[in-house]
């Protein structure tokens, strides 16, 4: 999974991803949402990290992590 194939959301508010991608335990008002997409052979997880700015997605970061959120 690579940043690329999640480049749409960029400039989606809050509540169009909510309704794509579901809540997973982020809060609405927090800048950061993360979402755990899977996990490697190894037991990596793969997270997605939506960064928003003035109510929008602003940064998309796809990247792999053994630690706890």
């Amino acid at each position: 999974m690579n940043k690329e194939n999640f480049n749409h959301l960029i400039g989606k508010t809050r509540r169009e991803i909510k309704n794509e991608l579901g809540d997973e335990f982020n809060y609405f008002k927090n800048p950061i949402w993360t979402y755990e997409l899977g996990r490697t052979w190894l037991g990596k997880k793969i997270i997605l990290s939506l960064t928003f700015k003035d109510g929008k997605v602003n940064e998309v970061l796809v990247f792999k992590t053994f630690r706890r959120r």
